[in-house]
């Protein structure tokens, strides 16, 4: 009982940081409608960069960790203004250009930081015994509070704030949305943004667990579009739910099946909901 428990454990702290990283490419889609490939690259290079600014240049791995974030904000928002805008109109080109730059992001990690995995520095070490039925590592726990914080914080900003507002009238109604004053190339450019910041939290909070490797990033990239469909396309709530059944069953499936089958059990699931509730569990089905 006590080892379903801690794999049960596992799969919730997994579960809560597929959810981060899902909501960056919800938000991305739903308002821009374009579909980001590098996001799984925008994760790994996050990792990369704690990892540095922690071992290669001593700075603290607590301020390594968001100063890690605020980069990839800034990549985001330029990989916006650049590549992106100029594309508005057709998301086939969209969708062609971050399929390329994920190639290019790939090989330029290859390049920059060598095929070996970078594991940043623990925040903090030991154990905790859990009611008495098992260990489990502070580092997991701490990662698990830092998103469940990081999630709130989101969920505050799109519900209660005006950017929030504004991301939500731009993914309703572009058109009324200007009519009222609201400057959708800007909020594009934030929400994109921030989509690649979620994705940055998410691998500067995973990092100190599981080191990060170039090649890694397809399958984060691939774990995030099954978060986003399972919980239903725009759905933020869809967006935690899918990631926690996806991490409960990643992780129960590799310790009593087998690990080799990991990635495949969260395409199952996919495949059944998609079958039974094509539009997602929380998501609105369209006539």
């Amino acid at each position: 009982m006590s080892e379903f428990l801690m794999y049960l454990t596992n799969g919730i702290v997994m579960g809560v940081i597929h959810a981060i990283s899902a909501i960056g490419v919800s938000l991305i889609v739903g308002i821009m409608k374009v579909v980001n490939f590098a996001h799984g690259e925008l994760y790994i290079f996050a990792g990369y960069f704690s990892y540095h600014l922690s071992i290669s240049l001593g700075v603290p791995p607590l301020l390594a960790m968001p100063l890690s974030v605020f980069f990839i904000f800034l990549v985001g928002i330029g990989m916006e203004r650049t590549l992106i805008r100029p594309t508005y109109g057709d998301e086939m080109y969209s969708l062609i250009i971050t399929f390329v730059l994920s190639i290019v992001l790939q090989n330029a990690a290859l390049l920059i930081f060598g095929p070996y995995p970078n594991k940043p520095p623990n925040l903090i070490s030991g154990a905790t015994n859990i009611f008495g039925l098992y260990h489990y590592g502070n580092q997991r726990l701490l990662s698990f509070f830092i998103s469940i914080g990081i999630l709130v914080f989101i969920f505050y900003l799109i519900k209660k704030t005006w950017f929030g507002k504004s991301i939500r009238a731009v993914s309703q109604d572009r058109g009324m949305a200007s009519l009222v004053g609201v400057d959708h190339y800007r909020v594009n450019m934030l929400s994109f943004g921030l989509g690649a910041a979620l994705a940055g939290t998410a691998g500067v909070v995973i990092a100190p667990i599981f080191p990060v490797t170039p090649t890694g990033s397809s399958a984060i990239s691939l774990t995030a579009f099954v978060v986003v469909v399972l919980g239903g396309m725009g759905s933020l709530k869809g967006c935690v739910v899918g990631g926690l059944i996806l991490g409960m069953m990643e992780n129960l499936g590799a310790a009593y099946i087998s690990t080799m089958y990991r990635q495949i059990f969260g395409f199952i699931i996919l495949i059944l909901v998609l079958v039974f509730r094509p539009w997602g569990l929380f998501g609105q089905k369209t006539q």
